[in-house]
C-alpha cells in the first residue's frame, strides 16, 4: 500500500541564523542536508543550560540588539531560538525519514512561516489576513514540491533562515 503523509510546522520568517552569535551553530545549523534530531536536542539544551546559569552572552545567543526592529517591540531570544530549532529539527526529521529504508509510504515534512498574521495572538495587530496566511501551507498541503521537502518556505518559495 502507497500512502502520502504530509507534515507542516509553523515558523517564523524573521528568525535568521545571524542573530546567533555563535559562528559554530550557525555553520551547523546551515548545513541542512545533515543535521540530525540528537543535534537540534544538544543546541536547544546548551541554550537552556546557558538560560539557567546566567550565561547567555557568553554562549553566543542572541540579545535585545539584534532584534530593535522586531515588530514585537521587546525582547525575544527565546522565541528566536526556539523557532530556529523548528526550522533546523523539521531539516533533521526529513534527513532521518530519508534515510530509513521504503515501506511504500512517502512523509513529506515542510516548515514554513504564514507571516505576520492578524489573530488574537499579536491583538490583530498582524499585516496579513488569516486567509493571506494560509497560503503558503494550503499551497504547500496541494503541491508538496520535491525540491523543497525538508526546508523553510514562505510566499511560495524556500527561503534560509
Amino acid at each position: 500500500m502507497h500512502f502520502l503523509i504530509m507534515l507542516y510546522v509553523c515558523s517564523c520568517v524573521l528568525v535568521k541564523l545571524q542573530n546567533l552569535e555563535s559562528k559554530d551553530y550557525v555553520k551547523t545549523l546551515s548545513d541542512r542536508e545533515h543535521l540530525t534530531e540528537d543535534f537540534v536536542d544538544s543546541f536547544v539544551n546548551h541554550y537552556l543550560k546557558d538560560v539557567v546559569d546566567g550565561s547567555k552572552k557568553e554562549g553566543g545567543w542572541p540579545n535585545w540588539t539584534n532584534w530593535v526592529n522586531f515588530p514585537f517591540g521587546r525582547p525575544v531570544e527565546a522565541y528566536s531560538v526556539s523557532k530556529v530549532a523548528v526550522i533546523a529539527y523539521v531539516s533533521a526529521l526529513h534527513n532521518t525519514l530519508v534515510a530509513q529504508p521504503g515501506s511504500g509510504k512517502k512523509i513529506n515534512v515542510f516548515s514554513c512561516c504564514p507571516g505576520y498574521v492578524a489573530t488574537d495572538l499579536n491583538n490583530n495587530k498582524g499585516t496579513k489576513t488569516v486567509e493571506e496566511g494560509a497560503n503558503t501551507p494550503v499551497w504547500l498541503a496541494l503541491h508538496s514540491p520535491e525540491e523543497g521537502i525538508g526546508k523553510f518556505w514562505a510566499e511560495r518559495k524556500v527561503v534560509d533562515f
